[in-house]
């Protein structure tokens, strides 16, 4: 915690921390299966178990690396754990928000407004001075963007959902933007177990207490439901986001985004292996251009000089 670590001394090359966010992503993606497994469990209970058991996994960790550094710390450190609980508290927003907008909205409305999230990112980049994205990054976030049209195609024709789950769904996305990027600051001075644990049990503490006011409870869950939501806390929390936030150490927000676009079609063939659903031909169609997308994101991270 002593300054940068974004060297090739602390960080293998790109290519590994691309790798990195790729299995992230196939962990997240089986976010949905546990979902679906875990029945009729409150969503917000869910969520709040979800980055609760992944705080509890990094907190260990996160001490030991505390241990005989503490005083080591620069001053700008009380600001590093203040972004890290900030960071939190745009997860827990995500993840609410995100929540509510599919009881509201056609699974296609919520999926495509909460997956803007790379377009977030780059206005904020722009905004903030950083220059704008590559070609290729560009050429990705199109292609990705028509493929999730062309999946969401029959429910975006009929629009059902009311003017509340349309802003929730899009502040899912904004507050995902806003996750990354801070992730991608903080994480060049913090270590991935302090910066995830300091996230995870901010997003855990605020989505505990909004759990509270809204009366969710745990009582009456089936041993189903609760390995549901250990597998989904371990596995889509654990591994998946926290591949993220450790890629992100090295990559751009915008690439981890542009990964996040993958789910869709991921989330469709985990359905077809663990619950014999046929994927849609739409979805099938829509997955030609986000992979190619992906392709293009992933060429234009590797050629990055910075």
């Amino acid at each position: 915690m002593t300054g940068p670590i974004n060297s090739p001394l602390h960080h293998p090359r790109r290519g590994m921390m691309v790798l990195v966010a790729l299995i992230g992503l196939a962990a997240v993606s089986h976010g949905v299966i546990f979902v679906r497994l875990a029945g009729d469990t409150p969503a917000l209970l869910i969520a709040a178990a979800r980055v609760g058991i992944a705080t509890l996994v990094f907190l260990p960790f996160a001490l030991h690396g505390m241990q005989g550094s503490t005083r080591a710390v620069p001053p700008s450190g009380l600001v590093l754990i203040g972004l890290s609980l900030v960071s939190g508290l745009f997860l827990a927003v995500h993840f609410a928000s995100w929540i509510e907008s599919v009881q509201r909205l056609t699974i296609a409305e919520s999926a495509l407004l909460v997956s803007l999230s790379p377009i977030w990112v780059v206005l904020a980049e722009i905004g903030l001075g950083r220059g704008r994205p590559s070609k290729g990054v560009l050429i990705g976030i199109l292609l990705c963007l028509v493929g999730l049209i062309l999946i969401g195609w029959d429910g975006l024709r009929t629009p059902e959902g009311d003017p509340v789950g349309l802003f929730l769904a899009t502040l899912g996305g904004m507050a995902m933007a806003g996750y990354l990027m801070i992730g991608k600051h903080v994480r060049q001075y913090l270590g991935t177990s302090q910066y995830v644990t300091l996230c995870y049990g901010s997003a855990a503490v605020t989505l505990i207490l909004a759990g509270l006011v809204m009366g969710v409870s745990a009582s009456g869950l089936d041993r189903q439901a609760w390995l549901a939501i250990l597998a989904l806390g371990l596995v889509s929390q654990v591994i998946g986001h926290t591949s993220y936030n450790h890629s992100l150490g090295r990559v751009s927000p915008i690439f981890v985004a542009i990964c996040l676009l993958g789910e869709p079609i991921i989330g469709g063939l985990l359905g077809m292996v663990y619950f014999d659903e046929a994927i849609p031909a739409m979805t099938l169609l829509g997955a030609i251009p986000i992979l190619v997308g992906l392709w293009f994101a992933i060429r234009a991270e590797m050629g990055r000089t910075d």
